[in-house]
């Protein structure tokens, strides 16, 4: 028999897209309790730029799905072979849901997994007041972490990730090419590593709010960004991360780090891409590394996601200014117009959806 908090709803209020472009606000029945699950009451759901693409050009696995992956809320209800100290807890939740069985599962490398099932692309996730969620995916976290920064765990932990795969030492420069919110979120953790961290974008307003945030920043449309960047790194930088995913950028960022340079893809792609004979020359004659970076580790060895807690409760980094605008769930029409939006852009990082009364 479930053990609950408080008596919840049959149904519930979500997000649902019905086809590519066809995103409405529904009442849906509250999904079903199983054995090793907990129900999560969402309270903060922040809407990734791949949820632009799922919802408004590629649409998701099939329809009718509950968008939304970077969540958080408290657990309402557990199943009765879950530990009930769970109950009331709040929790973030890593989104895939691995098969177990395969060669990357069965060394703990979940985000390599080929047999993967995913809340908000795959299977229903987090644009809904309710969710049922594995306890294995619970990260939990204490009532000094608001909703809406637990939310910010995922890109949190996908920014933690690639740089450990960045392996920085004291003294290194490093650049982020992007400036999007894994781009803040890479530069804060490398800040805990090295003292020189360089934000380079093509706006304005985004580098004016880095600098707010404490980071230098390079203009990309500078016609002399090239003098300020030697004047910061002589010779080039040691690590470079690329945020983005285009062809601008990944050359940018090769053309950023120097030799030996260790170069950091993990911005993701919309379309086929292709490299320039004299940037491929550069990573040959100047020996530098290409390292790819995918989501993030959850495991007993390497748990990003532990990181990041940790971070959020210690670091003097504030995650909060990361979240530039928050929608409740019946606004949804405007936050998503406002991440779609073409001309007149106004200034943005992440959009939050909050879920419920009170959000704290």
């Amino acid at each position: 028999m479930k053990k609950i908090i408080e008596q919840y709803p049959d149904t519930m209020k979500a997000l649902v897209l019905h086809g590519v472009g066809d995103l409405r606000m529904d009442e849906v029945p509250v999904p079903e309790l199983k054995d090793g699950c907990v129900l999560l009451q969402i309270r903060a759901c922040g809407i990734c730029s791949s949820d632009k693409e799922r919802v408004f050009v590629t649409g998701t696995y099939h329809f009718p799905t509950i968008p939304g992956h970077e969540f958080a809320g408290q657990i309402v209800a557990i199943a009765d072979d879950v530990e009930e100290n769970l109950l009331g807890r709040r929790a973030s939740v890593f989104p895939m849901l691995p098969c177990k069985e395969c060669d990357a599962c069965q060394q703990e490398e979940y985000a390599q997994c080929r047999n993967y099932n995913y809340f908000g692309s795959r299977c229903d996730g987090g644009f809904a007041e309710y969710l049922v969620v594995p306890v294995w995916n619970l990260v939990l976290f204490d009532e000094t972490i608001p909703y809406a920064m637990a939310a910010l765990c995922e890109p949190s932990a996908v920014s933690v990730h690639a740089v450990k795969i960045a392996d920085i030492k004291k003294g290194d420069k490093v650049a982020i090419v992007g400036t999007g919110t894994i781009g803040f979120l890479v530069g804060a953790f490398a800040k805990g590593l090295t003292d020189t961290v360089v934000i380079c974008g093509r706006s304005e307003n985004k580098l004016e709010y880095a600098r707010a945030l404490g980071f230098e920043t390079v203009n990309l449309t500078s016609e002399g960004y090239m003098d300020e960047v030697d004047a910061i790194a002589p010779g080039g930088f040691d690590v470079v991360f690329e945020a983005v995913g285009s062809n601008p950028t990944i050359t940018c960022a090769v053309d950023l780090a120097g030799n030996f340079g260790r170069i950091v893809l993990l911005g993701n792609p919309k379309g086929d891409l292709a490299m320039e004979k004299n940037v491929y020359w550069s990573i040959l004659r100047k020996q530098k590394k290409l390292l790819g970076s995918w989501n993030s580790s959850y495991n007993d060895r390497c748990n990003d996601w532990a990181v990041v807690t940790e971070w959020m409760k210690s670091s003097s980094f504030d995650f909060n200014r990361l979240i530039t605008h928050r929608f409740s769930m019946e606004q949804y029409h405007d936050a998503f117009d406002l991440l779609r939006q073409e001309k007149n852009k106004e200034f943005m990082l992440k959009i939050m959806i909050e879920i419920g009364q009170d959000i704290e």
